[in-house]
């Protein structure tokens, strides 16, 4: 069996960018290793505990902490009798792990070689330094928008999570307290959620511009996405239902009123809107989800208008590829900006039914629900729907 600092040597390897093949011999060693006798119910690595050898495999394999939802689905995994050897080689193989393993080799245009003008280094407030780009004038992010596009930024391993997990579950769920007939995922992606709302009998389509996502998506689900660009695509009408998940802060800022426009347009009277944006600083429903820590945030924030500086990777392209970071009122003045309504006794009764499932996620807290008009009746009726399945086993 190996030891722990063979394991340790190997995933740093793997890390230094080994090929897919090293990657799948090395886990194959290790399944070999892992059976027989004692050894297979052994302890890999000398730790008194399970959760001890968990956040250990974690940092080797992930180079992360585990997250409460990955302790707790691993952790019973191991007390129902799987090895710890099987765990790390799951772990390895892993959609997270594959793909930063292979982030790390692809090869993509560095932006500062471009326009170094544009970078600065600006101080946080907590002492560090951060390197971001200065998006000066509108023409600005209208470069980096059409660099992202240019050099497939979003082809990067990583970028995009396509599978079907307990997010996309949960998501599906919240969804389904709204009583949706008809729904459009803007942004969907491989249609995860979709999956998810139709395992609930609810009739959802997606519009999606990234074809090999959408060669990723299930057989059923696949027909249902529209591809191409939300403001140029035919997606049908009659949707009681329009929501994006961590998609609009993508848009370039230059247009995303016009998509959110959109958006309205495509909601029927009495419908909702459901968007999951990032936010900084304090909302009057969810709180404080992330704190600002550069201080051209704050005045952003106090003057109700986008950062200027985005913070950027090694190759200089702004984090996730998100265009758009802004405080909770801008956000929630963009959208009633077209005619829609927050509705935040709705959006408190999600928090208090899933808010101890999104502890994991703690960005998917940063949501709002918008609608057209939406009678009192109706509210209430989906408020007593929250109640009702905030409990859902489903969430479990």
């Amino acid at each position: 069996m190996p030891d722990r600092n063979a394991i340790g040597g190997a995933v740093r390897q793997l890390r230094r960018g080994q090929t897919g093949d090293q990657l799948l011999s090395f886990v194959s060693r290790l399944r070999r290793r892992g059976r027989g006798g004692t050894e297979r119910v052994r302890s890999l690595v000398d730790l008194r505990s399970d959760e001890a050898f968990l956040r250990d495999a974690y940092r080797l394999t992930l180079r992360r902490e585990a997250d409460p939802s990955g302790l707790s689905s691993y952790g019973a995994l191991l007390r129902q009798g799987m090895s710890r050897n099987e765990v790390l080689v799951r772990l390895a193989l892993s959609e997270e792990s594959m793909n930063r393993v292979l982030a790390e080799r692809f090869q993509i245009q560095n932006l500062r070689e471009l326009r170094p003008e544009s970078y600065e280094t600006v101080h946080t407030l907590h002492g560090g330094e951060q390197t971001v780009f200065a998006a000066r004038e509108a023409a600005d992010f209208d470069w980096l928008e059409r660099c992202i596009l240019e050099y497939d930024y979003y082809e990067k391993p990583g970028i995009w999570t396509l599978g079907i997990d307990s997010d996309k579950r949960t998501m599906a769920e919240m969804l389904s307290c709204l009583h949706p007939r008809r729904v459009l995922e803007v942004g969907c992606s491989s249609g995860a959620v979709i999956s998810g709302l139709l395992d609930r009998d609810i009739d959802a389509a997606g519009v999606e511009i990234s074809a090999a996502a959408i060669r990723q998506a299930e057989a059923r689900v696949r027909p249902r996405i529209y591809r191409g660009d939300l403001l140029g695509v035919d997606v049908g009408a009659d949707y009681d239902l329009v929501f994006g998940l961590d998609i609009f802060e993508h848009f370039n800022p230059n247009r995303l009123d016009t998509y959110i426009a959109r958006v309205t347009q495509l909601t029927q009277p009495g419908g909702f809107v459901f968007a999951n944006v990032p936010t900084f600083g304090e909302d009057r429903v969810y709180g404080t989800i992330w704190e600002p820590h550069i201080p051209s945030w704050i005045d952003d924030i106090e003057a109700n208008q986008p950062f200027h500086h985005l913070e950027v990777d090694d190759d200089g392209y702004p984090l996730h590829g998100h265009l758009v970071w802004a405080g909770s009122r801008w956000w929630e003045q963009l959208f009633t900006a077209t005619g829609l309504r927050r509705e935040t006794d709705i959006e408190q009764a999600l928090h208090d039914g899933f808010d101890p499932v999104l502890r994991a996620t703690p960005a998917r807290r940063a949501f709002y629900v918008f609608s057209r008009d939406a009678s009192r009746s109706r509210i209430d009726e989906i408020i007593d729907a929250c109640r009702t399945r905030r409990n859902s086993p489903t969430l479990s």
